[in-house]
Protein backbone atom coordinates (compact mmCIF):
# COMPACT_ATOMS: atom_id res chain seq x y z
CA UNK A 1 0.00 0.00 0.00
CA UNK A 2 1.44 3.59 -0.87
CA UNK A 3 1.83 6.46 1.23
CA UNK A 4 -1.42 8.60 -0.31
CA UNK A 5 -3.77 4.95 -0.01
CA UNK A 6 -2.68 4.09 3.04
CA UNK A 7 -3.43 8.46 4.27
CA UNK A 8 -6.60 8.63 2.09
CA UNK A 9 -7.49 4.96 4.57
CA UNK A 10 -7.02 6.07 7.74
CA UNK A 11 -8.56 10.08 6.85
CA UNK A 12 -11.56 7.45 5.93
CA UNK A 13 -11.65 5.47 9.03
CA UNK A 14 -11.23 9.10 11.20
CA UNK A 15 -14.14 10.17 9.50
CA UNK A 16 -12.66 12.42 7.74
CA UNK A 17 -13.95 12.14 4.42
CA UNK A 18 -13.60 15.47 2.60
CA UNK A 19 -9.95 15.50 3.13
CA UNK A 20 -9.53 11.67 2.01
CA UNK A 21 -11.07 13.19 -1.41
CA UNK A 22 -9.49 16.51 -1.72
CA UNK A 23 -5.63 16.29 0.35
CA UNK A 24 -4.31 15.05 -2.74
CA UNK A 25 -5.02 17.84 -5.09
CA UNK A 26 -4.68 20.49 -2.24
CA UNK A 27 -1.28 18.93 -1.61
CA UNK A 28 -0.22 19.49 -5.23
CA UNK A 29 -1.65 23.17 -5.38
CA UNK A 30 0.50 23.13 -1.96
CA UNK A 31 3.54 22.35 -3.33
CA UNK A 32 3.18 25.06 -6.41
CA UNK A 33 2.31 27.50 -4.96
CA UNK A 34 5.18 26.65 -2.06
CA UNK A 35 2.25 26.86 0.89
CA UNK A 36 3.49 26.29 4.24
CA UNK A 37 2.85 22.91 5.67
CA UNK A 38 0.19 24.62 8.46
CA UNK A 39 -1.58 26.38 5.38
CA UNK A 40 -1.96 23.43 3.53
CA UNK A 41 -3.29 21.58 6.89
CA UNK A 42 -5.50 24.50 7.86
CA UNK A 43 -7.14 24.51 4.24
CA UNK A 44 -7.82 20.68 4.49
CA UNK A 45 -9.75 21.13 7.75
CA UNK A 46 -11.05 24.07 6.13
CA UNK A 47 -12.57 21.74 3.57
CA UNK A 48 -13.65 19.10 6.07
CA UNK A 49 -15.67 21.71 8.30
CA UNK A 50 -17.02 23.38 5.61
CA UNK A 51 -18.45 20.26 4.40
CA UNK A 52 -19.17 18.73 8.02
CA UNK A 53 -21.41 22.04 8.39
CA UNK A 54 -23.54 21.46 4.71
CA UNK A 55 -23.97 17.69 5.70
CA UNK A 56 -25.60 18.89 9.48
CA UNK A 57 -27.90 21.56 7.69
CA UNK A 58 -28.75 19.25 5.31
CA UNK A 59 -29.70 16.95 7.68
CA UNK A 60 -31.81 19.23 10.16
CA UNK A 61 -33.58 20.40 7.05
CA UNK A 62 -34.20 16.88 6.29
CA UNK A 63 -35.30 16.23 9.59
CA UNK A 64 -37.54 18.68 9.90
CA UNK A 65 -39.65 17.45 7.65
CA UNK A 66 -40.83 21.21 6.13
CA UNK A 67 -43.52 20.83 3.60
CA UNK A 68 -41.20 22.70 0.79
CA UNK A 69 -37.52 24.48 1.36
CA UNK A 70 -37.91 28.15 0.67
CA UNK A 71 -35.92 30.96 0.19
CA UNK A 72 -36.80 34.85 1.47
CA UNK A 73 -35.19 35.61 -1.99
CA UNK A 74 -37.91 33.38 -3.50
CA UNK A 75 -40.56 35.05 -1.95
CA UNK A 76 -42.75 37.14 -4.76
CA UNK A 77 -43.66 40.38 -2.46
CA UNK A 78 -45.22 42.60 -4.68
CA UNK A 79 -47.87 38.83 -4.66
CA UNK A 80 -48.82 40.64 -0.73
CA UNK A 81 -47.93 44.65 -1.00
CA UNK A 82 -49.25 45.19 2.63
CA UNK A 83 -46.36 43.18 3.39
CA UNK A 84 -43.28 45.30 4.65
CA UNK A 85 -40.64 43.67 2.51
CA UNK A 86 -38.16 45.23 4.33
CA UNK A 87 -39.61 44.02 7.62
CA UNK A 88 -39.02 40.47 6.16
CA UNK A 89 -35.81 41.16 5.67
CA UNK A 90 -34.65 42.61 8.83
CA UNK A 91 -36.70 39.45 10.59
CA UNK A 92 -34.47 36.92 7.80
CA UNK A 93 -30.93 38.28 9.40
CA UNK A 94 -32.12 36.82 12.80
CA UNK A 95 -31.83 38.84 15.28
CA UNK A 96 -35.08 38.19 16.99
CA UNK A 97 -32.88 34.94 18.43
CA UNK A 98 -30.52 37.02 20.51
CA UNK A 99 -33.29 39.07 21.60
CA UNK A 100 -35.19 35.89 22.68
CA UNK A 101 -38.15 37.24 20.76
CA UNK A 102 -40.93 35.43 19.00
CA UNK A 103 -42.06 36.07 15.45
CA UNK A 104 -45.62 34.80 14.32
CA UNK A 105 -47.13 34.58 10.94
CA UNK A 106 -51.06 35.52 11.14
CA UNK A 107 -52.93 35.50 7.95
CA UNK A 108 -55.35 33.76 5.87
CA UNK A 109 -54.69 31.06 3.82
CA UNK A 110 -52.52 31.07 0.61
CA UNK A 111 -50.61 34.75 2.11
CA UNK A 112 -46.83 33.40 2.34
CA UNK A 113 -47.11 32.30 5.74
CA UNK A 114 -45.39 28.83 5.19
CA UNK A 115 -43.09 30.01 3.00
CA UNK A 116 -41.65 32.53 4.79
CA UNK A 117 -41.64 30.10 8.14
CA UNK A 118 -39.29 27.72 5.88
CA UNK A 119 -37.27 30.35 4.53
CA UNK A 120 -36.21 31.59 8.36
CA UNK A 121 -35.44 27.42 9.31
CA UNK A 122 -33.26 27.53 6.12
CA UNK A 123 -31.75 30.62 7.28
CA UNK A 124 -31.09 29.62 10.66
Amino acid sequence: MTDLELLRTQLKRLGLRTMAQVFEEEAQKAAKTQMSYTAYLARLTEEELANKVDRSINARIAKARLPMVRTIEGFDFSFQPALPAARIRELAELGFLARAENIVFVGRPGTGKTHLASAFVVIG
